[in-house]
């Protein structure tokens, strides 16, 4: 159900909207500037621009097992629910939930919460040829590393989750030109796909910003899970 294509397409064009709105401010920091958190609640306005529910720093749903405490348990940037649903179930939750009363049909209207399943776990990367450190932008000399490794790291994560079938590493990519973006986002897929994780083709798309500091756009490389994977 979930179309990479379309979720990249809707998180570019939300990006481009906040590229403009600083524009029209004449700010003096641009997107690149910002650190990766603070990148999150553009992800989720341009997946909202789907009609989607977006939900920040969720519980791994396979961690209960691992580390039931929930201050303990692993969390997933964001994660995008199907039409319909009003929450996400989480297996603790349900395990802790105390049995229903007499009264419990009137106390409240029944939930509709997402399964593990349904959803779409998307974990968020930002990597930037020239970074900012204390302010100062400078080149990035662990670029190759943050652009590998993170990406690497984020999606064996999700793929060992028994519970999620759709997912995926997002990149945004800030470079020198979309030429340069395409090019070492493709040099990254190649070496995850070397590494033997579990990922379909990505979907690109590459957004021009103002350059501020020797970025002059970000892409925009959603890396998805294999929608069919062996469990």
């Amino acid at each position: 159900m979930w179309d990479c294509a379309e979720l990249t397409d809707a998180i570019a064009r939300g990006i481009a909207q906040a590229e403009e709105a600083l524009r029209r401010e004449q700010a003096v920091l641009g997107l690149d500037a910002r650190d990766e958190v603070s990148l999150h609640p553009l992800v989720a306005a341009g997946l909202g621009r789907l009609g989607l529910t977006v939900l920040r720093e969720q519980a791994y749903p396979g961690a209960y097992a691992r580390r039931p405490r929930p201050r303990d348990r692993e969390r997933c940037d964001l994660v995008a629910l199907p039409p319909g649903a009003d929450g996400l179930l989480d297996p603790l939750a349900l395990l802790k939930r105390p049995e229903p009363t007499l009264f419990a049909a009137v106390e409240e209207p029944e939930p509709r919460p997402a399964l593990p399943e349904d959803a779409f776990w998307l974990e968020v990367k930002s990597v930037a040829q020239v970074c900012y450190v204390e302010g100062v932008p400078m080149g990035n000399t662990s670029y190759a590393s943050q652009l590998i490794r993170g990406p690497a790291l984020d999606l064996a994560k999700l793929a060992r989750e028994p519970m999620i079938d759709a997912g995926g590493s997002l990149v945004l990519l800030f470079g020198a030109s979309g030429d340069v973006v395409r090019h070492d986002l493709g040099v990254m897929t190649r070496a995850l796909i070397d590494r033997d994780l579990p990922i379909s083709s990505p979907s690109m798309d590459v957004v021009p910003i103002a350059d501020r500091a020797g970025n002059a756009c970000v892409g925009v490389c959603l890396v998805p899970l294999r929608a069919v994977r062996d469990r």
